[in-house]
């Protein structure tokens, strides 16, 4: 990844992905069992959550310029995470279209053929923008 890009996760999307959720998990994990199940630890419940071993930083929804990543947090529209590293959106319809229009896939591109409104919305304002000014 390029430095000159900065990863951004939509508000209620996962930026995190573990292994220690499908089988033997890390001492962290093993050690912070009981507070998943609602019987948290004194450092839990004082809000200082723990952090997996093993832990990875998941697919982020799209990536952005440094400059434009540093606009988004000054207008409040984002924060930083990840060690100042990632941001999160703190508003939930800012990426309407934008995820979805980045990313291309089989299913966009079938529901684009068959007339969905969404997928017609994505491929013909979002990319053909972009092929026209090229």
């Amino acid at each position: 990844m390029s430095a000159s890009l900065v990863p951004v996760y939509r508000k209620f999307q996962s930026t995190m992905v573990s292994p220690c959720t499908l089988g033997a998990p890390c001492p962290a994990c093993r050690a912070h069992a009981p507070c998943r199940d609602g019987r948290p630890c004194k450092r839990c419940r004082r809000g200082k959550s723990w952090e997996c071993e093993r832990a990875s930083p998941a697919a982020p929804a799209f990536l952005v310029k440094v400059a434009e990543a540093i606009r988004l947090v000054r207008d409040g529209l984002a924060s930083f995470i990840h060690h100042n590293t990632a941001l999160r959106l703190n508003y939930a319809k800012l990426t309407h279209l934008r995820d979805r229009s980045s990313r291309v896939d089989p299913s966009l591109i079938f529901e684009y053929v068959i007339g969905v409104r969404t997928a017609r919305v994505a491929i013909d304002k979002g990319w053909g923008r972009t092929a026209a000014a090229s």
